[in-house]
């Protein structure tokens, strides 16, 4: 096996084995199954809350059977038919309350004495209104058919639109649900690649830099074979994670897209082509995203002397993420937003922004692939430069601070350039 082989295969076993990444991979799964889990016990307690006795005074029939109707939880003490029972059977907790209506001057007015039913008086608010409104239609002589058709609520339809290319498209709301979540989620995962995946390629560069051993591999092999076989065995452990991730998901989609609660959900959307054209360019973007940054790394991280300054080192790289990701989630508010619209086509910034536009769309094909266009010619420029820096600064050790280093560096890379 050639030497570059041979530095791809270690830094991937290596980094594929690892506490760390191991960690990451199951974190949001095991994250994911405990908030579904929480859900359903939840969901359950929902399912099995104990039913509460109400007894209900009042001379109109209608009202407690209204009361079992709109409030499933709620059962009727029908053997209780004064006020005096009521109370006595309250005091004994045989009951949990008792609700006393009367009408004055064709007004209902009810009287709840309760002992724990603060979450059933909107209910029982509800069922009181609807039998003062039949008290008045029958006070007006009205049929039940004209007072269905006062009580009949108007109708509003949606529909939601976006302009391309001067002709208005109709889209599905569920539809675009979808994709501005799928936007929120590769957000979030931009940001948690490339904060693990840089800092990887930063210790490993580091770690070797800091201990001395770069001297005893560069005895053997150049900067430039050190420098692309670590950042290509540091993007194959990304790839297992995120190939990882498409058979779980995948996965779980087949096993849950029949099920009755999803179906209710989505209907006969199909949900699976529309996340696969959504990702079809999100997927590059986080890909991309992923490796400018790891470039950025092995340059920050050939600064480096001693390894406790790592963190030092990645703080850069760490503002730029960060504000990334607060103007990608400031672009599904205002994706036409000024700020949003020139950061789209920022190369740093590309891969958290364009995933909003695209889910809104706000952005047309052509300014996507321009926009993918520039973070690819940027990511080729990033590596030609981290390229020329690595290698001045593989074997430069220095005692001053991070900026003075940077200085440096920048002062030996020109005096190499004009020998």
């Amino acid at each position: 096996m050639n030497k570059l082989g041979v530095f791809i295969k270690d830094t991937f076993w290596k980094n594929v084995k690892s506490v760390s990444f191991i960690t990451m991979l199951l974190s949001p799964i095991i994250l994911i199954a405990i908030i579904a889990g929480i859900g359903y016990f939840i969901a359950q307690n929902e399912s099995e809350i104990p039913k509460v006795e109400l007894a209900v005074i009042s001379e109109d029939p209608t009202i407690p059977q209204m009361l079992l109707e709109s409030d499933e939880t709620l059962t009727i003490a029908e053997d209780i038919t004064t006020e005096e029972e009521a109370r006595t059977a309250l005091s004994q907790d045989e009951i949990s309350g008792y609700l006393v209506v009367n009408v004055e001057d064709n007004r209902l007015k009810g009287s709840l004495t309760h002992d724990g039913l603060d979450n059933h008086i909107p209910i029982i608010e509800q069922v009181l209104t609807s039998s003062q409104i039949l008290l008045r239609a029958n006070e007006l002589n009205l049929t039940p058919e004209q007072l269905e058709s006062l009580n009949e609520p108007a109708v509003l339809d949606t529909q939601v639109v976006s302009v391309d290319e001067g002709e208005i498209v109709e889209e599905d709301d569920l539809e675009r649900g979808i994709q501005i979540g799928s936007a929120y989620v590769i957000n979030i995962v931009i940001l948690m690649f490339i904060m693990f995946y840089a800092s990887t390629v930063i210790e490993e560069v580091a770690g070797e830099k800091g201990t001395r051993m770069m001297e005893v591999i560069l005895s053997s092999t150049t900067a430039t074979t050190h420098f692309f076989g670590k950042l290509i065995g540091v993007f194959l452990v990304m790839l297992v994670h995120i190939l990882f991730y498409i058979i779980v998901g995948t996965a779980t989609f087949m096993y849950f897209r029949n099920h009755e609660l999803v179906l209710s959900l989505i209907g006969d959307l199909d949900i699976g082509a529309i996340l696969v054209q959504f990702l079809e360019f999100s997927s590059v973007f986080l890909i991309i995203g992923v490796i400018m940054f790891m470039f950025i790394a092995a340059f920050l991280g050939s600064l480096i002397t001693k390894t406790e300054d790592i963190q030092k080192a990645a703080t850069p790289l760490s503002l730029i993420v960060v504000l990334g990701f607060y103007i990608g989630l400031f672009a599904m508010a205002q994706p036409e937003n000024i700020v949003v619209v020139v950061s789209s086509f920022v190369p740093l910034m590309t891969p958290f922004v364009m995933p909003f536009r695209i889910a809104t769309d706000t952005v047309s094909n052509l300014h996507v692939w321009l926009s993918l266009g520039g973070a690819a010619l940027f990511t080729v420029f990033l590596a030609y430069i981290s390229l020329i820096f690595y290698r001045a600064n593989v074997l430069i050790y220095s005692d001053t601070n991070f900026i003075n280093t940077l200085k440096q560096s920048w002062t030996l890379v020109r005096s190499e350039n004009s020998k």
